[in-house]
């Protein structure tokens, strides 16, 4: 079970500053907290004075902070021991926040109809993958992570997507910047049907990835058809790439 406590009604993306330190501006319901996105460790959630927070009064920290001023805050380190941080969105951060969501919104309609930048990264099994090697099919790549909410929330409907497509010659890669245990751990509990590449990095870099998670559709050219960031119709609106490159 993925988070039970969590039913997303709205959010706007996930950024990552530095220390790779993850904010997500989201409104959430809580019902649960049965287990962390990180898999083997239970979620001990913090306030910012360092109290654990019990995740059953979320109504009423939400009455106390406000609507959509909640965020998690975590990097890779408090990831390990099951910790996130629970922070009061400011009027300045949101602004912050809305900012970079516009300088990402250009940054990604400058990336259409270009070519994708070329990375080489071997799967869970070690086996290389290349954009290079790749040339002549359809590639579809998500940018996520083991703790991210809104990644873990779509993979169902990717999930659905590879199978849709399991005839055709299209390949589906999942790029995350997390080190192979992590992923390993990850996945003993949750199925994901891409193919993991570990360690992503550099490559997140290239694509100038800084809010997560990121899908994207190559044609057979190797150009950037389609950059879509975590939607409710998300296995819809890449199917609809797909087949108009096919």
């Amino acid at each position: 079970m993925i988070m039970e406590y969590l039913f997303l009604k709205k959010f706007i993306k996930i950024y990552f500053f530095s220390q790779l330190i993850c904010l997500s501006y989201l409104q959430v319901m809580a019902q649960s907290s049965k287990e962390t996105t990180q898999s083997s460790k239970p979620t001990t959630y913090l306030l910012p004075d360092g109290k654990v927070f019990p995740i059953i009064k979320w109504d009423s920290l939400e009455q106390a902070w406000g609507k959509g001023r909640i965020m998690f805050m975590h990097n890779e380190e408090d990831d390990k021991k099951g910790i996130i941080h629970l922070v009061r969105l400011t009027d300045e951060m949101k602004q912050k926040i809305d900012k970079q969501k516009k300088e990402k919104e250009d940054s990604f309609a400058a990336m259409l109809n270009k070519p994708a930048p070329d990375f080489e990264l071997p799967d869970m099994q070690g086996k290389h993958w290349s954009l290079k090697a790749l040339r002549g099919k359809i590639i579809v790549l998500n940018f996520w992570f083991t703790s991210c909410v809104p990644c873990i929330q779509e993979m169902p409907e990717l999930n659905k997507l590879v199978q849709a497509y399991a005839n055709k010659d299209i390949v589906f890669l999942a790029l995350t910047f997390n080190s192979a245990e992590q992923v390993k751990a990850f996945l003993e509990k949750r199925t994901f049907s891409y193919t993991v590449l570990p360690d992503s990095g550099d490559t997140d870099k290239k694509y100038a990835i800084n809010s997560w998670p990121t899908s994207m559709v190559i044609d057979k050219e190797g150009n950037i058809k389609l950059i879509i960031q975590s939607s409710p119709k998300i296995q819809e609106e890449l199917g609809g790439t797909i087949d108009s490159l096919l």
